[in-house]
Order: structure tokens, then sequence, then C-alpha cells
């Protein structure tokens, strides 16, 4: 009873400064603790994302092009590229009238059963001349909306019935031959 009794308020201080001192070191080992668990399961969490990461940009690079090939080139068989062709064709910006569509199969290559579909397009119509914007959308519209269909040549001409002279521009007026290719594999 003598620390009792020559207590001192500077002994008081010193006496409850210790036990404070124990009881943030008993709270901070139980947060050291759980400290130590959470970086644990951040870090088997962490590891687990570039992973998933990886896996949702693969499969949306596969939905992409899956739904590219559905949306543009669902035809199978020579009348779905002709509709394909005559649908181009009525684009609004086209405008190019009646086509006719002449069709040759070329084989390439026959280990792999590769062939090449050739489409000439020309207007039915030999009088019906067209501005070059004309042709330029219908063209775009060829290739924009497909990969398997190629535009391989292009034949522009002035009409018969147009005569210039050399020194003289001559109208905007052109009849033209398209020659279109899609390459696909036998069986598809």
């Amino acid at each position: 009873m003598s620390f009792f009794k020559d207590l001192t308020l500077e002994r008081l201080f010193i006496f409850l400064s210790l036990l404070g001192s124990l009881g943030l070191l008993y709270t901070g080992i139980n947060k050291r603790s759980e400290l130590n668990e959470l970086s644990a399961h951040l870090e088997d969490q962490k590891s687990g994302v570039p992973a998933i990461a990886n896996d949702l940009q693969q499969l949306s690079k596969k939905y992409s092009s899956l739904y590219k090939a559905k949306s543009g080139e669902g035809f199978l068989g020579q009348e779905n590229v002709e509709s394909y062709i005559r649908h181009c064709s009525a684009h609004k910006n086209a405008k190019i009238g009646q086509i006719s569509i002449s069709h040759n199969e070329n084989e390439l290559d026959r280990k792999t059963g590769l062939f090449d579909h050739i489409y000439t397009i020309k207007t039915q119509n030999s009088d019906m001349t067209l501005a070059r914007m004309n042709i330029v959308y219908f063209l775009r519209e060829l290739e924009a909306n497909s990969r398997q269909i190629r535009v391989t040549s292009l034949q522009l001409r002035q009409s018969r019935k147009t005569r210039i002279e050399p020194h003289e521009i001559p109208p905007d007026a052109w009849l033209f031959d398209v020659v279109c290719t899609s390459r696909v594999k036998q069986g598809t």
C-alpha cells in the first residue's frame, strides 16, 4: 500500500499512460491480424481480375466478329449474293435502278476447296446513264456491309449518244460495268 500512499499526480499519469499503452498494444495487434487477412484476400482477388478481364475482352471480340458475320454475310448460295447485290443497288443514295447480274464460278484450290464466284453487274437498260456519285454509293454499299464481296473491276464509259468535243467537259452521265468477286469455301 505504500504505492498508493506515495501516489502523486505525476505517478498517476504515468500509471494511466502505461495502462493505455497496453490497451493500444492489444488493439493494434488485433487490427494488424485483420489487415493481414484482408491483404491476403485482396491479393487473391487481384490475381483473378486480369484473367477475367482478358476472358471478357476475348469474348467481346468474338461476339463482335460473330455479329458482323451474321448481319453482313448471311448469304450462303448464289441467290443470296444476288439478292444482296440487288439490295445494295436499291440503297437510298445509290438509286441505280434495275441491274442485270451474270455469275461465273472459278475454282482456286482443290485441296482447300476455295472458289471464286464472279458477278458481273450492269444496268438492265443500256441507255440509262448514272451520275458518278450514285455509282460510288452503290460500290461502297457492296463492300461496306460484307467482308466476303470485293469489287475487283470497274469500267466507266460515256454513252454512245453523247458526242463531246475534246475541249468540252463531259456530262456526269456514265454507263458502268462492275465485276465483284466473292471467295468462299466449298460447302459454306
